[in-house]
């Protein structure tokens, strides 16, 4: 039984990262002109902050690995410099999303409370941007 349960847990796992739906978790907004690629930890707030710049030769950063604690609240800063409308997509439960017109910045903020990786997702370019190892 046993057994089970971990493949059946592994088996959603896997489902939840590889599968992309829309989530109501969304938030637009301007926000600062920020260097791309880059995470920082923001003094008053605590948030880990993840500057991403959405380019036309798809997202910065790549592919990245970050830490994150649970419970921390994580802030991504997004910059559209590309011509084309986009979604970062996040694969957390529940999942966050963050649409984005050509030349638009915004900001989403959420926490992950349980341990685990994280992707987060450029759905134009079908890159992933971070994956958040939470623990």
């Amino acid at each position: 039984m046993r057994r089970t349960t971990a493949a059946a847990a592994v088996a959603a796992m896997a489902l939840s990262l590889g599968a992309c739906g829309t989530g109501d978790d969304s938030q637009g907004g301007s926000s600062p002109s920020a260097a791309p690629g880059s995470a920082s930890s923001a003094p008053a707030d605590d948030a880990l902050v993840v500057e991403i710049t959405l380019g036309p030769d798809g997202p910065t950063p790549r592919g990245d690995r970050i830490d994150v604690e649970v419970g921390q609240v994580v802030r991504l800063m997004v910059d559209n410099a590309s011509d084309e409308a986009d979604e970062v997509h996040v694969h957390s439960a529940p999942e966050h999303s963050l649409e984005l017109a050509p030349g638009a910045t915004g900001q989403l903020e959420f926490t992950v409370d349980r341990p685990g990786q994280v992707a987060v997702e450029s759905h134009h370019a079908d890159a992933v941007i971070v994956q958040l190892v939470v623990s």
